[in-house]
């Protein structure tokens, strides 16, 4: 059997498709993500920015699993996403109960129910395309809430202000979507390459894409919604 890293190899030779799918964002899925990310950079010679890639997906997969945990949780206390009030008292229970046994007991639960976090390598000669999809939909609020986060990250220049500044960090989202955005910019990545889009039924998918070379085009069907 090939190991993961022929595996991967073996993919981009044939220029296909990567994914992996996860129902908590475990080490061994990082340390999977994390080997993906350096072979695909490998690929376009652009090792320098791993660090960049690496914390922008786990951000998304974190974000994407919490939101399955967190419907998980809702449905079991029986909260009413479309109350505000009640939405923000189920948002606290959540906080209080986030940890890593949490976590785990929780990944089993979104395995048992089919919920899971997909995220997904395309690419081609000058870019790299990643989606990161779990099948829980946004409220119409909560896509109001990721809007305006999209409106403050933008703001913000360096890791400084935005620790300093970041106080409605109810679900981890603000000051992830802000270090996004920030780290893109540091790469020189049109922060609007980076999405956010639900279809309210069942799913929510984010996508970047990193220009890989100078002969990146953009094409701006890519990020409608």
């Amino acid at each position: 059997m090939l190991s993961l890293a022929e595996r991967i190899d073996s993919a981009i030779q044939k220029n296909q498709s990567i994914k992996v799918r996860a129902y908590a964002l475990l080490p061994e899925t990082e340390k999977d993500l994390n080997l993906i990310i350096l072979r695909l950079l490998n690929k376009y010679n652009k090792l320098d920015m791993t660090a960049t890639l690496y914390t922008c997906i786990k951000e998304l997969a974190v974000n994407g699993a919490k939101a399955n945990i967190k419907r998980i949780l809702f449905d079991e206390v029986k909260i009413d996403l479309e109350n505000e009030s009640d939405y923000r008292r189920g948002l606290e229970i959540f906080r209080d109960k986030l940890t890593d046994k949490f976590i785990n007991e929780y990944a089993q639960k979104a395995k048992d129910r089919g919920l899971f976090v997909d995220v997904k390598f395309e690419y081609d000669d000058d870019k790299l395309i990643v989606e990161v999809l779990n099948n829980s939909a946004l409220t119409k609020r909560e896509d109001e809430r990721i809007r305006d986060k999209f409106r403050d990250g933008l703001k913000y220049d360096n890791i400084g202000e935005l620790y300093m500044d970041m106080q409605d960090n109810q679900e981890g989202a603000g000051m992830g979507i802000a270090l996004i955005l920030m780290m893109l910019k540091s790469e020189g990545v049109d922060p609007h390459f980076f999405t956010i889009y639900s279809d309210y039924q069942n799913k929510t998918i984010a996508k970047i894409t990193f220009p890989m070379t100078p002969n990146f085009q953009s094409d701006r069907n890519d990020f409608k919604k």
